[in-house]
């Protein structure tokens, strides 16, 4: 199993000015799925310095947010006085007794390149028992048409250490046959070098929404 959790912590540690901003994906996400579903429940994995949840938050959604660094979660945990709201520090592939609950909306926002195969294929387990009927799951990820795909050290076909931490680059026929067999519908499976912009990287990213029905 992949743990960097050494390398989150010290990561957030530092200040990151960008938590008053959501993401491009996380305004994609609200502005075309979430706009109107006020008290919807919303679970994001790997909400690292919370900057998408805590946009979803401020926009009424109910959200559980998951996330492996200490250190993030103790920064997060003075919005945990809402009772509408919940930040966990625990490993999300993990099978938690959070997924016994019904929620409308999963997020995973640049976590899955961050996890392996292995728990990439248990967290969508969770994920097809967790969603309510017709909910969705939204996910963007670094694909394997993407800049730093195959620098560093190669740790697995489409996984490398590089920057000091491991990515998986998603491949998305993968992704989406592995999503079809746990009986989700590919609403949309987008990639493009647009969606996450990072100066100096020609960062590439796959946006899938599926639907479980």
């Amino acid at each position: 199993m992949i743990d960097d959790r050494v390398y989150w912590d010290k990561f957030y540690s530092s200040k990151h000015d960008e938590i008053s901003n959501p993401s491009s994906f996380a305004k994609f996400v609200f502005d075309n799925f979430l706009y109107d579903k006020s008290g919807a429940r919303l679970v994001e994995f790997g909400c690292g310095n919370g900057r998408d949840s805590l946009f979803f938050i401020k926009n009424n959604i109910n959200v559980t947010a998951i996330d492996s660094s200490d250190v993030s979660i103790s920064k997060l945990e003075i919005f945990n006085n809402k009772s509408d709201t919940n930040f966990i520090c625990a490993d999300f592939t993990s099978d938690l007794e959070i997924y016994k609950q019904g929620f409308d909306f999963c997020y995973s926002r640049f976590t899955l390149h961050a996890i392996n195969d292995e728990q990439e294929k248990a967290l969508f387990e969770n994920i097809a028992k967790m969603l309510n009927k017709n909910g969705l799951f939204f996910i963007e990820a670094r694909s394997i048409n993407d800049g730093k795909f195959g620098h560093g050290e190669a740790v697995g076909k489409r996984e490398f250490i590089l920057d000091g931490h491991y990515r998986r680059f998603i491949d998305k026929n993968i992704l989406k046959n592995n999503l079809e067999k746990l009986g989700f519908k590919i609403v949309s499976l987008e990639e493009s070098s647009d969606f996450a912009p990072k100066k100096g990287e020609n960062c590439v990213c796959l946006r899938t929404i599926a639907k479980i029905s």
